[in-house]
């Protein structure tokens, strides 16, 4: 048999097509294909690794995906604390307290059990902090600047403990050409490049250059793993190469255990770029475009940021007659950029003109900014902020948006029941505003599968507080509970890939919990009918 041909992997004869994804399996016919695909596709990946000069390495669709198919699952190469951190057990990387926290017996750190002290990936820096003679912690301060070396030490030292991972970390990018000079680079200079040699006593074991290098991949590939409190880091492998975009396709869960989960957020089609979003995909675009080149060391060139108006949302714009010398001005329109890289220069209202310097927009963006954080407290002030600021801001930017979200929130926040005791108009308010956000989550940021689930879950239990209330309505009131029905439904599959212990998996839990109610109440009343 030569290398062109093979045996069928679903009926065992001799053939010579093979998968067209992966290449690696034989069918001889597109039936047999179909057929085993249950069983193939679990090791079928969903996409190709490719690169070019400009964008490095990249992740292209093979096939054609559906929504909420996982494109990948991996666990973490290396795990460690954040740079910015209270003390935290080296082992379940838990915040520790001085009262709780024991002492580890070989090397000093603090650590909240034998477990932990135990745990495998203690194991490296507990042997040689316990060579320098042990580590002392005295107090208990956030952040502690001792910790935010543990990751980078993590990285160096399994050149040695474990190789195979270490050729995983090395193939990442660290930009570190970008990245020198930089204020952040001097710090991470001096508080662990010179640290680590200096503290841990191996002033020989590597180079100030190799240490910068490990940093700059670890700042540059970082995750931010919610599972403890606080977060901490997680660095892997092939989800380094998902590209970004403010508008990505691909969504990013956890599972129980730390390892990170990719899924398709819409349909996508094969040879398609695969994308995540690496900032806060509701900030507005200078806040990303800043975040982006301070943590990422890049511009973001997505469709959403470049266009001003963030595909029409205004996200961004600040209303003409809000800004000074407008008094007598009774221009409608709206200020953004002269253009998608000129955020921090002028602005134009795109009605009148009429210019402003952008010091001018800082301003107005600082006082509401202030005043949003102040006015987030209770629903009363919420509503307050918005009226406000409907003056100076149209009605989809992003401060707004902001605080609407929080307002859904707090509008029969608690126990489920509080929403009985809210008002008709904080119930239909609540409603249109989750209705608002939906529809401006789905076209800004279609991959924020948080946000859009717990949303979705708010929507259902404003309408079936509605359909409760207006039950002597039966048209309306089976309306309100289909629909109900249907959020709930969407609050399950964007949610249901998040571990229990996060706020947005309890959401999930309880949603299919509700789910099945709402079908049992359908199912007794179309019985009734």
């Amino acid at each position: 048999m030569d290398h062109q041909s093979g045996l069928c992997g679903f009926c065992g004869i001799k053939c010579d097509k093979k998968c067209a994804s992966c290449h690696k399996v034989f069918y001889c016919s597109a039936k047999h294909q179909r057929e085993d695909w249950k069983n193939h596709k679990k090791c079928c990946p969903a996409f190709t690794i490719c690169q070019d000069v400009k964008m490095g390495r990249f992740l292209v669709a093979n096939r054609n995906l559906k929504f909420g198919e996982i494109v990948l699952k991996e666990a973490p190469i290396v795990t460690g604390p954040s740079q910015l951190t209270a003390p935290v057990c080296l082992g379940c990387l838990e915040e520790i307290q001085e009262k709780n926290m024991r002492k580890c017996s070989k090397c000093g750190w603090p650590m909240c059990s034998q477990e932990c002290e135990e745990a495998e990936s203690h194991a490296e820096e507990c042997k040689v902090s316990a060579a320098r003679g042990g580590v002392s912690i005295e107090h208990f301060v956030s952040p502690h600047p001792i910790y935010q070396c543990i990751l980078t030490l993590r990285c160096l030292l399994m050149q040695n403990s474990c190789p195979e991972k270490w050729d995983k970390l090395s193939q990442l990018e660290s930009h570190n050409d970008v990245r020198k000079d930089s204020l952040q680079w001097l710090s991470d200079r001096e508080h662990v490049a010179k640290f680590i040699p200096r503290f841990f006593k191996m002033e020989h074991k590597w180079t100030e250059e190799e240490i910068l290098r490990v940093l700059g991949i670890v700042y540059i590939n970082g995750h931010e793993v919610p599972l403890t409190d606080p977060p901490y880091v997680a660095i892997y492998a092939i989800a380094s190469l998902f590209e970004h975009s403010c508008c990505a396709n691909v969504a990013k869960s956890f599972t129980e255990t730390g390892d990170v989960v990719f899924w398709a957020a819409r349909e996508i089609r094969k040879g398609d770029h695969l994308s995540i979003c690496y900032t806060d995909a509701l900030w507005g675009t200078l806040e990303r475009q800043q975040h982006l080149k301070e943590t990422k060391m890049f511009n973001c060139n997505c469709q959403r940021c470049l266009d001003i108006t963030e595909l029409g949302t205004n996200f961004s714009a600040i209303k003409c007659g809000a800004l000074p010398e407008a008094s007598s001005l009774t221009c409608d329109g709206l200020f953004l950029p002269q253009g998608n890289k000129d955020w921090k220069n002028d602005w134009k209202c795109g009605k009148c003109s009429r210019c402003v310097q952008f010091k001018e927009i800082q301003k107005v963006l600082q006082k509401a900014g202030k005043d949003a954080t102040k006015m987030k407290g209770n629903v009363q002030s919420c509503i307050q902020f918005i009226e406000d600021y409907s003056t100076i801001f149209p009605p989809k930017h992003f401060i707004m948006c902001d605080v609407k979200c929080v307002l859904v929130q707090k509008i029969g926040e608690g126990d489920p029941q509080e929403l009985q005791k809210i008002s008709e108009d904080l119930l239909v308010m609540k409603a249109e505003l989750c209705n608002e956000m939906l529809d401006l989550i789905s076209l800004l940021a279609p991959a924020e599968n948080r946000s859009r689930g717990c949303m979705h879950f708010e929507l259902h239990a404003v309408l079936a507080e509605m359909a409760r209330r207006g039950v002597e309505y039966e048209v309306e009131c089976q309306a309100l509970l289909e629909k109900s029905l249907f959020h709930v439904e969407k609050a399950i599959q964007w949610l249901e890939k998040e571990p229990s212990v996060l706020v947005e998996g309890k959401i999930y839990a309880q949603s299919k919990i509700n789910a099945d109610s709402l079908k049992i109440v359908l199912r007794m009343r179309n019985l009734s009918m």
